[in-house]
């Protein structure tokens, strides 16, 4: 008995060791199991969710749009495939940081996933462009609608270290079938779409449509076209004059990029520079408008007409380069121009997207002596809040509030706004496009300070305003 108590005893510590060992090499195996399983989850989120956002990535997205190509094909339905591209995002990068850059298009993919409709799919395509599917209710009239509050909702300021920033978004989309059957015809068509509404300015949604495609190539030859055009002497300058409204005299002119290309022709400014910008070429075209112009108005006064100012534009990617400053200051002492007559037209845009930035490198400019202008005044943002702050000396009323300036019409009561605004702040009012007798005798008793437009005369080469000061001389 002992004996069989002894064996017993010993057969059952022995099973109660193997099935210790079972457990624990089935625990093992369940933590193996669940460490890959892990690894597979975080190997498939990097392939396919973008780190910065938490979106789905460029390839997660094709696969989507790949997998309703082969559905919608045999329910014979339609989908929408919506690229969103920021306009000018590189300003930010490059001004702020990449690390402000990331926190900004998280908080704008935020802003952009709330507003989309059920069963629509957004991703992160690439940098600062961001990819919608929309396979519900895709009629024209709920896009354009979706189109409009996607832009305002992007338009809005963000906050960022006590600073607002302002981007705009450009929009392009395409239809499945009507504008390709294959996920890369799709894609190709909404970038084309996309590229055209920021070619246009931004802050648009374009719809793909044939012809689009001539419009891009047209683009692309324009763009080979417009790298060589410094080098082979193509632009020139024109001067429109501005005169003093109280004296009627000039006091100054602003000097007008203008491009014969050999082939082309003229090419109009707003095909070009938005392609310059988009390229960064007119960071080379902006430092040679500023020097030519700079030549040229010293040339006159040397010719006896020393009381000359030049006002010159400064486009946003020019304005918000670190060695900006030092071209102004180049500028001037290449040319020996006084630095008090060289005004720089800015639009509101400009200044209000990285306000410390710009409050900065106005001051700095005005140490030189340089004069600065608020371009196309009351068709951006016109806050009155920061205007208060902004260190200017001119304010420029856009063309559009001048050219239905009547007797008896809205926009006579927004330019009296403005001017009066303007000798509040102690800053000179300037009224562009004006076209009329009776816009300049309205302008006159709203004390409006100065004036230019085809009226007075129209932007010429520099040996016909050097005449037209001739003639005026001797008058």
């Amino acid at each position: 008995m002992r004996t069989n108590s002894f064996v017993y005893k010993q057969l059952i510590d022995i099973i109660e060791l193997i099935e210790q060992h079972q457990l624990t090499t089935e625990k093992y195996k369940n933590i193996e199991a669940f460490y890959e399983k892990k690894a597979e989850e975080k190997i498939t989120r990097l392939a396919f969710y973008d780190a910065d956002t938490g979106l789905p990535n460029r390839q997660h997205f094709t696969n989507q749009v790949e997998e309703f190509v082969k559905r919608f094909k045999q329910k014979k339905k339609q989908f929408a495939v919506l690229f969103i591209d920021l306009d000018r995002f590189k300003i930010i990068n490059d001004t702020v940081g990449h690390y402000a850059g990331d926190i900004i298009l998280k908080e704008l993919a935020n802003r952009i996933k709330a507003l989309l409709p059920n069963k629509s799919h957004l991703a992160r395509f690439s940098g600062d462009k961001f990819t919608i599917l929309l396979t519900n209710d895709v009629e024209v009239e709920k896009i354009v609608d979706l189109g409009q509050s996607l832009l305002h909702d992007i338009a809005k300021p963000i906050m960022f270290e006590a600073r607002e920033f302002f981007l705009t978004g450009s929009i392009g989309v395409s239809f499945y079938p009507n504008d390709g059957i294959t996920t890369e015809l799709l894609f190709k068509h909404a970038d084309t779409a996309m590229n055209l509404a920021k070619q246009q300015g931004g802050n648009k949604m374009k719809f793909y449509r044939a012809d689009m495609n001539q419009q891009v190539l047209y683009k692309l030859e324009l763009e080979g076209y417009l790298r060589r055009a410094l080098e082979k002497n193509e632009f020139h300058l024109c001067y429109q004059p501005l005169i003093d409204l109280a004296s009627g005299s000039v006091y100054g002119s602003e000097a007008l990029l203008r491009w014969e290309h050999p082939k082309l022709g003229l090419v109009s400014p707003g095909e070009f520079i938005p392609i310059a910008e988009e390229t960064g070429l007119i960071h080379d075209i902006g430092k040679w408008v500023l020097t030519k112009a700079c030549r040229e108005n010293k040339k006159w006064h040397d010719m006896g007409y020393d009381y000359l100012t030049i006002a010159v534009n400064v486009s946003a990617n020019q304005f918000q380069q670190i060695s900006f400053i030092d071209e102004v200051k180049e500028a001037l002492l290449e040319t020996g121009l006084p630095a008090q007559f060289l005004t720089l037209e800015l639009t509101e845009g400009v200044m209000l997207r990285n306000i410390t930035h710009s409050v900065y490198v106005m001051k700095e400019l005005q140490k030189l002596g340089v004069k600065v202008s608020i371009d196309d005044f009351g068709t951006g943002y016109s806050s009155l809040s920061y205007l208060k702050d902004l260190p200017i000396n001119t304010l420029k009323i856009d063309r559009t509030f001048i050219n239905n300036l009547k007797v008896n019409t809205s926009d006579i009561a927004i330019v009296k706004a403005i001017i009066t605004m303007g000798h509040g702040l102690s800053v000179k009012v300037v009224a562009e496009g004006v076209e009329t007798d009776e816009q300049i005798e309205l302008l006159k008793e709203l004390e409006c300070h100065y004036a230019q437009g085809f009226y007075i005369d129209k932007p010429m080469k520099s040996e016909e305003f050097e005449n037209g000061l001739a003639i005026l001389k001797a008058l």
